[in-house]
């Protein structure tokens, strides 16, 4: 095979759809447990809870989903977040696809009984790829534009390791600007 032809087959399987067909699914279901740390400025603020998602591929392309996370602080602090959006895969090997999501998001902050409440816009993208038949791993970059002028760009790290087709275990980190989230739990697909 010349160059030329090798060149060509790499791009059409990039550019293509039905070149190369990962086997990831986009219909699932996340519940766990979250522990964050948020920088106030001179000092941070220490928590945990709970996050429950949900995603549901819409066509062998794009996805829909949402998430809500509930979190208990220091000082008696309570924020609870939002989010629904949707985003776009594309395969670009057969065990690597290339992520795009958007999303809206509404948060709101409470602490002896004063409240504020935000919202904002989300785009992200990263990769998602199997490094073994059981583990998968997802890397990617997000930043949300909160409507108080106020922004945050971050990372998110994943890992889930599968027992059998449908159900697995997973950790996360998301390292943000302001806040940092660890998270362990389950998840299973349909």
């Amino acid at each position: 095979m010349n160059i030329r032809n090798l060149f060509a087959t790499a791009v059409a399987s990039l550019v293509l759809p039905g070149v190369s067909q990962a086997e990831f699914n986009y219909t699932s279901v996340d519940f766990g447990y979250v522990d964050v740390e948020y920088d106030v400025g001179p000092g941070n603020l220490d928590g945990d809870g709970f996050a429950v998602s949900g995603t549901f591929a819409v066509s062998d392309a794009f996805f829909i989903g949402g998430s809500y996370d509930d979190y208990s602080f220091d000082f008696d602090v309570d924020a609870e977040i939002l989010e629904i959006g949707g985003g776009y895969f594309h395969p670009m090997t057969d065990n690597l696809d290339f992520v795009a999501t958007f999303s809206y998001l509404d948060a709101e902050l409470s602490a002896g009984g004063f409240g504020e409440d935000t919202d904002g816009l989300g785009i992200g993208g990263g990769v998602r790829t199997s490094v073994s038949d059981s583990f998968e791993f997802e890397a990617m970059l997000d930043y949300v534009d909160w409507d108080e002028g106020d922004n945050d760009s971050g990372v998110e790290v994943r890992g889930r390791y599968f027992f059998n087709d449908s159900f697995a275990v997973t950790a996360q980190m998301d390292l943000g600007k302001d806040i940092e989230t660890f998270r362990l739990g389950i998840r299973t697909e349909f």
